[in-house]
């Protein structure tokens, strides 16, 4: 039977009998590397804080387990044998090793290393974006794996752990989650995208209701009834209307089909004024929408969900907004396809939805 090594001990085949084998501790192998670069144990021992008779003997013990002379002594200094200088490779090799797996292990704990799975909500990419390039240029060492997704998929992947936190439009599920906590991170203007021939497109801003005559273009209703259910409630209660929809084909990048359906004047499709103006091709444009409403993106969790590293993205997050550190104009990422509503702070309505 082989028995369980002490912390901090490697072990090696020595030169007894039997199964129980000797241990070569990591401290020998840092008090042999000392010596082997000084060549000399008084100054070894003073640079470890040690005495030389002390240090003496704990190169001798490992020579032992070793069962082999590692370094010759004689009045004019210490030299390595060839198997010191093999040694010395190799001891060198475990102690970067070590320190670097230390290092890991602490960063980890401390939250400044690992994985964070997170998802962002189609068509909430431009919003997030700034904020996640800012959390890994502060924290290198956590990679993130990204989903996308429509918000109620999303939602139901925190609830279940599959992801640890997700970036969602500002949806009427969120008031009826138990397992999810949530807070809103962005709010800001929408906007309508259209075709440039549309009587409405050279306009600074349009208010909703001169929108109550076009068809949105949404995302299947199967797939996002939540977000549908927000864009019927932001139409009834801001314009006055019951909106005309025209389904996308599919819940994520717009389809040929359906960036067609918005050349031809057939629809119009609502978003935030930063994913609009990001996503805009050049035969389309971005009209704002003079608020309210606005969107919001919330950043949701699972509840009682606790880590140092989900509570370092969290608290990152939070002090990203809480600075104002969002830039005016966000960067172009690739199409996707969520309608977002929200509503600027201040204005209570079904935008600004209660906590469960």
């Amino acid at each position: 039977m082989t028995l369980p090594s002490p912390p901090g001990v490697v072990l090696v085949r020595g030169a007894g009998s039997g199964d129980r084998e000797p241990g070569v501790e990591f401290r020998q192998l840092r008090y042999f590397v000392c010596v082997a670069e000084e060549l000399h144990f008084g100054r070894a021992a003073a640079r470890l804080s040690r005495t030389e008779p002390g240090l003496s003997r704990s190169i001798a013990k490992l020579e032992r387990a070793l069962n082999v002379q590692l370094l010759q002594r004689s009045r004019r200094g210490v030299q390595l044998t060839d198997a010191g200088v093999e040694f010395l490779r190799r001891a060198r090799s475990l102690l970067a090793d070590l320190d670097c797996a230390l290092e890991r292990v602490r960063s980890v704990g401390g939250g400044r290393a690992g994985v964070v799975r997170a998802g962002v909500a189609l068509l909430a990419e431009q919003v997030i974006a700034p904020a996640l390039a800012a959390f890994h240029a502060e924290y290198p060492g956590v990679v993130l794996d990204r989903t996308t997704a429509v918000s109620e998929r999303l939602l139901a992947q925190v609830s279940d752990g599959s992801l640890h936190a997700a970036f969602v439009h500002q949806v009427p599920a969120l008031a009826t989650l138990t397992r999810v906590d949530w807070e809103v991170v962005r709010r800001g203007r929408l906007a309508v995208l259209m075709t440039r021939p549309h009587p409405l497109a050279g306009h600074a801003a349009v208010a909703l209701g001169q929108l109550r005559a076009e068809t949105f273009l949404v995302n299947p209703r199967e797939q996002a009834p939540s977000a549908f259910q927000g864009l019927t409630l932001m139409c009834a209660e801001f314009g006055g209307f019951d909106p005309h929809v025209l389904e996308s084909q599919t819940a994520s990048a717009p389809a040929p089909a359906d960036w067609r359906a918005i050349r031809q004047g057939a629809a119009i499709a609502v978003m935030a004024e930063e994913t609009a103006r990001g996503i805009c091709p050049p035969d389309l444009t971005a009209v704002p929408v003079q608020p309210p409403p606005g969107y919001a993106v919330a950043v949701a969790w699972r509840r009682g969900e606790h880590s140092a590293l989900l509570d370092r993205f969290l608290g990152f997050i939070r002090g990203y907004r809480d600075t104002g550190a969002w830039p005016a104009d966000a960067p172009r990422l690739s199409p996707g396809a969520q309608t977002s509503i929200g509503r600027p702070p201040g204005r209570p309505g079904f935008l600004d939805l209660p906590r469960a």
